[in-house]
């Protein structure tokens, strides 16, 4: 099992911490969200992690690799004209045709989120999700039959099953396809600022995706209230 992290991102909603540091690095009670993740990842074995920076890129590689070994870093120069569809593209040859799991920087979560996640339903693919909470701002998923078939922000609250954490796990076969519909938007449509799960969303139809109930705290930290949210649940 590989993992992809995407942390291209600005982090414009956390300034001024953001102006010298990228919002991955953002500490939650002193610790970053990434290491948080990282450490997340390789407590649950998986060592074959990738990183994609952007925004403050110089400052996250030195960062990472003052208190990480072999972590691999992609850095997208084309971060502030993209969106995270984008970031994934770039990297995909870090993972394509393995199992993987992925995941944005901004979300600060326990490690048994990872470790729920591997055990679930093992040859599945999945999206972690917030079951019964509905998150204005959050990806929201659509279950049928035991099947996801729909993610995106515009849900509605009688339709979902709940929020996506941003956290998801690809077999093999679903890895390629979401590659390759990213290439299609990338590739073909240049349409360059899409979320990576609008790709997501329109390989649900030909891959089975399932809901993998969170297990565990969980925070995306988009803006200073998220921070003070997240100090306070992970205190």
């Amino acid at each position: 099992m590989k993992a992809l992290i995407l942390a291209a991102g600005l982090g414009s909603r956390l300034a001024p911490i953001t102006n010298n540091i990228p919002k991955s690095l953002v500490p939650v009670n002193g610790k970053p969200i990434l290491f948080k993740q990282l450490d997340n990842l390789i407590c649950n074995g998986i060592s074959d992690i990738t990183i994609v920076s952007g925004y403050k890129a110089d400052i996250l590689k030195k960062s990472v690799n003052e208190h990480y070994k072999n972590i691999r870093i992609i850095e997208s120069v084309d971060y502030a004209s993209t969106n995270n569809m984008y970031s994934a593209y770039i990297a995909r040859k870090a993972v394509e045709n393995s199992d993987f799991l992925m995941m944005n920087a901004d979300v600060f979560f326990d490690e048994s989120v990872i470790s729920e996640l591997l055990a679930f339903d093992i040859s599945a693919n999945a999206v972690v999700t917030d079951i019964g909470n509905y998150i204005e701002e959050s990806m929201k998923v659509v279950e049928n039959e035991g099947r996801l078939i729909k993610i995106s922000k515009t849900i509605k609250p009688e339709e979902a099953l709940g929020s996506s954490i941003d956290v998801y796990k690809f077999s093999a076969e679903g890895g390629n396809a979401f590659f390759a519909k990213c290439a299609e938007y990338i590739e073909q449509k240049r349409e360059l600022k899409m979320w990576s799960e609008v790709a997501l969303n329109d390989i649900f139809d030909q891959i089975e995706f399932k809901a993998c109930p969170l297990k565990g705290r969980w925070l995306e930290i988009d803006n200073h209230d998220d921070l003070a949210a997240a100090e306070k649940i992970f205190a």
